[in-house]
């Protein structure tokens, strides 16, 4: 899936430039460069000892001492810009930054604040509601569905002792459809973690069903083995009465209602390599009258999607980017079709990306929000 320069040689260049950026600066520390001239041994090895420092915080590359240690770089990255263009201009201007700059001190009290606030955001569960119109008929006109997405429960912003508040949250929408978007397990959900959602799942009430896609992260595993078995996981699903889709498209009915609805689950393009079944061959006969909801963890063949007769699609894995600047690079080199939120594909179909409704590694989140997210569609 992910190529070993991608995964573990890619990195280690990155920590690489990261320790040379952070070295060079530490250097201007007020503490370090106050023995530049009486003693250079010292000046030279402490700014050593303190990169020794953040580079053990950082050694976990699921933890925050990571995050610590690349907005300490971007900063100091911004700083040593701002210092080389005030420079150049020189005169006052030159003068007023290195007063405010400090040998990089503000940089550090920065990172703090982005810190905290970034995890003041991720533990901030939201709920995001959409509505839409449709042409086609409905169950009594109206349809909600509730999207969970990318939950990841352990080492992020959700785990077993945040499912009361999910689901008084879920109890309160009311939702006619229950759709996993894929991610809901990672390979660091603990045994605990695993046992107690499955159980919060099995409590959840739909009348139209729930329903789940793979993502990337529920079957291949990144970085280490999980604490469960593909096996054990579709068998607690099933005892929940969570349908399993994979590339394969369903019809069904709510109660009291002969109005058919068709759910659609997408095998993850990531997990397969692409290899996998295309809109087309999965909606054979192409737009109809029943109203197609169709599921794919990622946020990719909109368009094909679309044209093979989708009317609302449904994806997660972007987390919106979670940790600013990751999204603004998605959306540059456009990684994703869509980073996140609803984007109207043709005049009939609207696609909505959720920012997850957990955060992947990291209790910290700069970019998006941490969502269920509600939607409302109305004839």
């Amino acid at each position: 899936m992910y190529g070993h320069f991608v995964q573990f040689t890619f990195p280690k260049i990155g920590q690489g430039f990261v320790a040379a950026v952070l070295y060079l600066n530490f250097l201007q520390l007020p503490f370090v460069a106050c023995f530049a001239d009486t003693m250079p041994l010292v000046y030279l090895l402490l700014p050593l000892a303190l990169l020794g420092v953040v580079s053990w915080l950082g050694s976990d590359p699921l933890g925050p001492g990571m995050i610590l240690n690349a907005y300490l770089m971007g900063f100091y990255l911004a700083g040593d810009l701002i210092t080389l263009l005030t420079g150049l201009a020189g005169g006052r201007a030159a003068g007023l930054w290195q007063r405010l700059w400090l040998g990089g001190l503000p940089v550090w009290v920065l990172t703090a604040l982005m810190l905290l606030w970034g995890y003041r955001r991720a533990m901030r569960l939201c709920t995001t509601t959409y509505r839409l119109r449709t042409r086609k008929p409905l169950p009594g006109g109206h349809l909600r569905i509730l999207q969970i997405s990318d939950l990841h429960p352990g080492r992020g912003a959700m785990d077993r002792t945040r499912i009361p508040e999910l689901e008084r949250r879920i109890a309160l929408l009311q939702p006619d459809l229950i759709v996993m978007t894929g991610d809901i397990y990672d390979e660091y959900v603990t045994r605990e973690d695993f046992d107690a959602f499955n159980a919060f799942f099995a409590r959840l009430k739909a009348p139209g069903g729930k329903w789940f896609v793979y993502g990337n992260h529920d079957l291949f595993h990144h970085w280490r083995e999980p604490s469960y078995e593909r096996a054990e996981m579709e068998t607690a699903f099933a005892a929940a009465q969570i349908r399993v889709l994979e590339d394969v498209a369903v019809t069904t009915t709510l109660p009291d209602s002969d109005i058919p609805l068709r759910i659609v689950g997408r095998k993850d393009w990531l997990f397969t390599g692409g290899r996998r079944f295309t809109p087309a061959e999965l909606l054979p006969g192409g737009p109809d009258n029943v109203y197609t909801i169709l599921l794919d963890h990622e946020p990719r063949e909109l368009r094909a999607d679309a044209a093979a007769g989708a009317d609302l699609i449904l994806s997660g894995h972007t987390h919106a980017g979670q940790i600013w600047p990751a999204g603004l690079v998605a959306r540059l080199f456009r990684y994703n079709e869509v980073n996140y939120g609803a984007r109207r594909i043709t005049p009939d179909c609207t696609a909505v990306v959720s920012g997850g409704t957990g955060t992947w590694g990291y209790k910290i989140r700069t970019e998006g929000r941490t969502e269920l997210v509600c939607l409302e569609v109305e004839n």
